[in-house]
């Protein structure tokens, strides 16, 4: 392996800029969310600014010590990680601070932090650490099982604190499982029962059924046509098969909708199919973040001067609803910046991936960017009101140090692999 006098000269410096902006961007804007005074200098160490500070100075000492590791070792400690990170899960269940309806974080002294954020870590750590392994072939059955184990793992145990918020994230990293040689019908199976479930949330059990009928009779049609096979063999076909399941899945979705999801996470998916109007209960949050992403314009009524932000009509501003503020104070021009920004280093880190000669670096690499395109794509959606309300940060943005710390390390473990991108570890 090369020599480290000139480590830092070899970190990637598009990705560090953008880390960098995103990082004290995401600052200023909550300062202007939880403190009246607009001098960036006059802060109050125990309000959100003050101590997500605090959280930044320790995610820069966390990356000098990242960086000094050698890179090897992180493909050792996959399994201790991601083993750890699932006690922690497992303890949450039982003996969690229960915020917001959900049992998702942990009391240690007096730090308190969210092990599912240390689980996504675990987890692209353990499903690189899988996927590298030589004669791994995605391809074929017996190889799948223990990468999509590894993935549903935590996504059921964040399920039963409830947090579906986070376990929903984890689903990106079929993605990588598909870059790395699952079928793509896997990936078309999963939009499919998406757009299925809203159909079936959205229409009566009867219409579902009548619309699944409508579709197998036409695939049946097609089939016989490019095939030139009899009816008989075609009911046999996997397309029979297909609809049987999608009656199941459909029935199932109901059944999961009335009896296993909470009360308010029912109420805001209905407010997103347009079932209910209610802006005065759960609705309230995002038609006050659309008021205020709206009233800014285009250049934004001005640094701590939104009246939304100052006047706290948005709830958990500092957290879910970070994003109107960048809204309302800087316009469609600052969101616009952000929104260019954070694209960019979801990119640059797909493009830092496929550099990678070494495959742990690879995998790790897309883990990292599926799950921050699911955070922020998820977090977007839901301030603009085009997804359910399901309470996730934004990564490098949002008030949390779990998330902050958490989000750091993997970006910057990953950063220290890409300094020895052509080299096989």
């Amino acid at each position: 392996m090369r020599n480290d006098s000139n480590l830092f000269g070899r970190i990637d410096k598009i990705t560090l800029i953008l880390y960098y902006f995103l990082i004290l961007f995401g600052w200023v804007n909550l300062h202007a969310t939880v403190n009246a005074s607009s001098n960036l200098y006059h802060w109050n160490w125990s309000n959100e600014a003050g101590r997500q500070l605090i959280f930044i100075g320790l995610s820069n000492i966390l990356i000098f010590i990242f960086l000094l590791i050698d890179p090897r070792i992180y493909e050792f400690l996959a399994i201790p990680v991601y083993g750890i990170a699932i006690i922690f899960l497992i303890c949450v269940l039982f003996f969690g601070a229960e915020v917001g309806g959900s049992k998702s974080w942990l009391d240690i002294a007096s730090f308190r932090f969210q092990p599912s954020e240390l689980a996504k870590l675990g987890t692209i750590l353990m499903v690189a650490k899988l996927l590298s392994k030589r004669n791994v072939n995605l391809s074929v059955w017996k190889d799948r099982w223990i990468p999509f184990g590894a993935i549903l793992l935590p996504i059921l145990l964040i399920g039963l604190q409830p947090d579906a918020g986070s376990a929903i994230v984890f689903l990106g990293l079929t993605f990588v499982l598909n870059r790395e040689g699952l079928p793509s019908y896997f990936i078309q199976l999963g939009i499919g029962s998406i757009i299925l479930s809203i159909f079936a949330l959205a229409f009566k059990t009867n219409t579902i059924l009548i619309i699944i009928l409508f579709f197998y009779i036409i695939a049946l049609f097609i089939q016989r046509i490019q095939n030139r096979v009899t009816l008989k063999g075609l009911i046999r076909h996997r397309i029979s098969f297909l609809m049987i399941i999608a009656i199941i899945w459909s029935r199932f979705v109901n059944f999961f909708f009335n009896e296993l999801l909470l009360p308010h996470h029912q109420v805001r998916i209905k407010l997103l199919l347009g079932q209910l109007e209610d802006t005065s209960a759960i609705g309230y949050q995002t038609t006050q973040s659309l008021i205020a992403i709206g009233s800014g314009g285009i250049t934004g009524k001005g640094y701590m001067k939104g009246t939304q932000t100052k006047f706290n009509f948005v709830p958990e501003q500092a957290t879910d609803y970070i994003f109107c503020t960048v809204g309302e104070e800087w316009g469609f021009l600052g969101s616009s910046i952000f929104l260019t920004c954070f694209s960019l280093l979801i990119g640059r880190i797909i493009i830092l991936s496929n550099l990678q000669k070494n495959s742990f670096a690879r995998i790790f690499g897309f883990g990292l960017a599926s799950l921050l395109f699911m955070h922020f794509a998820i977090n977007i959606g839901m301030t603009l009101g085009l997804m359910p309300v399901i309470g996730i940060p934004l990564p490098f943005f949002s008030y949390g140090g779990t998330s902050i710390m958490a989000f750091t390390a993997m970006l910057f473990i990953f950063l220290r692999m890409d300094s020895y991108r052509w080299e096989t570890l």
